[in-house]
């Protein structure tokens, strides 16, 4: 074990994110020789940039960042690359501090596990040391945090159509059964306004099918007035009743 690597009982799972970057960017140098710790760190803001959370095949999130020159040579020729397994780990470790930021930290974890895994297969593929100076760890957990936000944020409009749709739509008389009611009916107007908007403005993010009633259910649930528009699940209320029975 690396001399600068925390004690297993210091990491949480924020620590790991960072210990994790900074392993991805020492196999980056390796891939790259000549690189820069502001190279992986546009590196790294391009996934996040770019990242589908939907996408859970390796090959497709590779697939996610490739051009459609490295596209047309077929999978194969993808899975050989020799920044797959980097970019992989990068993109899980990107969602995982989404997970935390959302406060969700069994997803954080799950995706820290997937994080390491493939951090482990670019270690490995690369035969080096995973230590790395603790400055670089630190700039470049900040710099993952930055992309991620400013992603977050170019979601905004299509987030405020969602919540636009959320309070027009909603039945009159009975209102929505549930928040996944809501999602259900107001997935598509969304994916629509979304593939509009990016017309619109290229440089704007789309929200993926595959993902979109995920990232809807989680909008939903923070919006200002939710308590209003839907009833509480049944989870929810199972708890409100056992804390009142204490």
């Amino acid at each position: 074990m690396s001399a600068n690597r925390p004690l297993r009982r210091e990491l949480d799972l924020r620590k790991f994110v960072d210990l994790t970057l900074g392993n991805l960017a020492n196999c980056y140098s390796h891939a790259k020789p000549g690189a820069q710790v502001h190279d992986f760190i546009h590196f790294l803001n391009v996934i996040a940039a770019n990242d589908h959370p939907g996408v859970e095949v390796p090959i497709e999130i590779v697939s996610l960042f490739a051009s459609e020159a490295d596209k047309a040579k077929g999978p194969d020729w993808l899975a050989k690359s020799p920044y797959g397994s980097i970019i992989v780990s990068c993109a899980y470790c990107v969602r995982a501090l989404g997970a935390i930021r959302g406060q969700d930290v069994g997803l954080g974890w799950s995706y820290m596990a997937d994080a390491r895994y493939w951090c482990g297969v670019a270690i490995s593929s690369k035969g080096i040391d995973e230590g790395r100076d603790r400055t670089i760890v630190e700039t470049l957990s900040q710099q993952a945090a930055t992309g991620a936000a400013a992603r977050d944020k170019a979601y905004e409009p299509i987030r405020q159509e969602a919540y636009r749709l959320a309070r027009e739509m909603r039945p009159p008389r009975l209102g929505w059964q549930s928040r996944a009611h809501a999602v259900r009916t107001i997935r598509q107007p969304v994916l629509d306004f979304s593939t509009a908007n990016k017309v619109k403005n290229e440089s704007a993010v789309t929200l993926s099918e595959n993902n979109a009633a995920k990232k809807l259910d989680e909008w939903l649930s923070k919006m200002p007035d939710a308590a209003e528009l839907f009833p509480p699940s049944k989870k929810t209320i199972a708890s409100d009743h056992r804390q009142t029975s204490r």
